[in-house]
């Protein structure tokens, strides 16, 4: 993980910027390209396999994160 730059290093970057000296940006490698893409699918693909009353639970079991409240006493139960 990147660290955050300093004063000196932005100003450099600011300075290559403006004056057309800036290095290309990379492009993605195929595992990067692959993650992102099976990112922005996983979502829809999991909520299609799920039943009625698995989407029902996990709905549920949202709302009562959101309310800090123990899953148990929404009834949150997820089986698949």
């Amino acid at each position: 993980m990147a660290s955050k730059k300093d004063f000196t290093q932005v100003a450099h970057d600011v300075f290559m910027r403006a004056t057309g000296q800036a290095p290309a940006k990379k492009a993605p490698n195929a595992k990067q390209v692959a993650g992102r893409a099976g990112g922005l699918k996983g979502g829809k693909g999991r909520m299609a396999a799920l039943t009625d009353e698995q989407r029902t639970a996990l709905a549920q079991k949202g709302v009562a994160a959101r309310k800090k409240a123990p899953a148990s006493e929404a009834g949150a139960k997820i089986t698949k």
